[in-house]
């Protein structure tokens, strides 16, 4: 029997339910993140009042904590042996904490404003551990619900797609519910959105719990050690070529996701446009998305699709650059629609290839330490977002920003910056990064032998 058949024998087949189940946890996932990436630096500034230096100080502080976070959910994962599996529990113990954190989060304005700052750092604390576990959780699954690679793209795709779906629903629809709600963009506005938000996480985390399935590797149960776990750690080339990668990328990503209002607001001088900007990336990143399966049964490298579509993305910046230059709204949304359909194939890839590397540390060094890698890789999207948080408020203020007032052109150009220039070095950093992941070359026979044991 050759080694495609041999592994065809070994494959459980996925069905729609458990990938639909498996990508509405992103949806939920997104549902909330996305307003905290687009708009939790807007409302500290211009809604809780909070100054320019103190948001910077509290994004890079908590996100560096996040890095101790991601290791110690990892660990757990990798330890957890439950009638209902190894990750599929943290879906149910992780879902309605995470949901209430999320609304606290938005909710500091309602207290006296010398106990805001106190308030945000405890509740973005708290937002960012349960969003490491659950983010945890969703990509430490992956490689558990199927050996077969075009099982994995498929399931990945839905991840994405739902994920995207997520992100542009709230795009589009948390900035005009907030002034519905609020009567204006303010605290009551945040607060009930966040609310209704924080209830579509819940009850989306559940379903997955409900309806996936951990299908693979079912006879390990020994536990696996941080010293173990460092084994396929540390000497993993593909697995820290991909966690650089997205550490690096969320810089880029998060800190044009917080320019976006800003640039509407103050440069465009139509706040609610942002939602659109937002909506159009959305369409963008769904579409890229949804290729990348056909892209990877043309059996293309992941790595050559990734690096294509951060060029796409660079093209992007370079439009977004010109409706800056034009003040023209149209020239902007036809930038990231272009930018985020290369940056949307680019990003469902990373994913992807975290649980292609999880795969080569156990079939290279003996090791299958899924929760520890994966975690450890995504500490690189709350890092790279802290990163981002904390240059953004940098930057905006050495460029003389002030919240709620007219900018003059240096201040603008702060805005520029951060939209346009800095993601577009960003991408260029991760084309090179990327260049060192390597495990295409091995898929085939590393996947085989892993089926036999």
């Amino acid at each position: 029997m050759d080694q495609t058949a041999e592994h065809a024998k070994n494959r459980v087949q996925l069905t729609n339910l458990n990938k639909f189940a498996y990508g509405l946890s992103d949806f939920g996932n997104n549902i909330c993140f996305v307003v905290v990436t687009n708009y939790l630096m807007f409302y500290y500034t211009d809604v809780a009042s909070l100054g320019l230096a103190a948001v910077g100080a509290l994004f890079l502080i908590v996100r560096v904590l996040d890095a101790f976070v991601g290791i110690a959910f990892g660990t757990l994962i990798d330890n957890t042996h439950s009638k209902y599996g190894k990750v599929r529990p943290w879906f149910l113990w992780l879902a309605i904490p995470y949901g209430l954190a999320t609304i606290a989060l938005f909710s500091i304005g309602y207290l006296p404003f010398e106990h805001r700052i106190l308030a945000a750092y405890i509740t973005y604390i708290l937002f960012n551990i349960f969003y490491a576990g659950i983010n945890t959780a969703i990509t430490s699954l992956l490689p558990s619900l199927s050996t077969n690679v075009d099982d994995r793209a498929s399931a990945n795709a839905f991840r994405n797609v739902l994920g995207q779906v997520g992100n542009f629903a709230s795009s589009l629809l948390a900035l005009p519910l907030i002034s519905l709600f609020g009567h204006g963009i303010n605290q009551k506005g945040f607060t009930e959105v966040m609310v209704l938000f924080g209830f579509i996480l819940m009850f989306s985390e559940l379903f997955t719990f409900t309806f996936v399935k951990e299908n693979t590797y079912k006879t390990r149960k020994a536990s696996v050690s941080l010293k173990d776990g460092l084994k396929a750690l540390l000497p993993n080339r593909p697995w820290w070529a991909i966690a650089i990668t997205n550490l690096v990328i969320f810089i880029g990503v998060v800190t044009k996701q917080q320019a976006v209002v800003y640039f509407f607001k103050y440069v465009l001088h139509n706040a609610n446009g942002s939602a659109i900007m937002n909506g159009v990336g959305a369409i963008g990143m769904i579409i890229g998305m949804a290729l990348i399966p056909k892209l990877i049964k043309l059996q293309k490298a992941m790595r050559t699709v990734a690096i294509e579509g951060l060029i796409v993305a660079i093209v992007g910046q370079i439009i977004l650059y010109v409706s800056f230059v034009t003040r023209s709204e149209t020239i902007a949304y036809i930038g990231n629609l272009i930018g985020s359909f290369g940056l949307g194939g680019s990003q469902s890839l990373v994913f992807l290839m975290i649980a292609e590397t999880v795969d080569y540390g156990q079939w290279k060094f003996g090791v299958r330490a899924q929760g520890l890698l994966v975690a450890m890789a995504s500490v690189g999207t709350t890092i790279g977002a802290g990163l981002a948080g904390a240059l953004s408020s940098k930057v905006l203020a050495s460029y003389g920003f002030v919240a709620n007032a007219n900018q003059n052109a240096r201040s603008l150009m702060g805005i520029n910056m951060l939209l346009v220039i800095v993601p577009a070095i960003v991408f260029a950093i991760c084309m090179i990064t990327l260049s060192f992941y390597n495990v295409d070359k091995y898929e085939s026979t590393m996947h085989t032998a892993l089926a036999k044991e």
